[in-house]
């Protein structure tokens, strides 16, 4: 990914935060930066808007909906 594309952010780690971070991206084989994206976009991904299959509409665009009685009807 080309650093053109992305925008520069600075945080600041306590001591120990950042020896966390060098020995789990040395772990994994990536730069500190790269792991920090990897699971920045795994948390983000719960508030991305995902959206709603186009069969949910369907069910309530139902006008009249059978009897599942009927479906029992001569199973006994």
């Amino acid at each position: 990914m080309a650093l053109s594309r992305k925008k520069a952010t600075t945080i600041a780690l306590d001591h120990e935060a950042d020896q966390l971070l060098t020995r789990a991206a040395r772990e994994r084989g990536v730069s500190r930066s790269e792991f920090i994206r990897q699971q920045l976009r795994l948390v983000l991904e719960q508030y991305r808007r995902h959206p709603k299959p186009r069969s949910a509409g369907i069910v309530r665009s139902l006008s009249e909906r059978g009897d599942e009685r009927e479906l029992l009807v001569g199973r006994r």
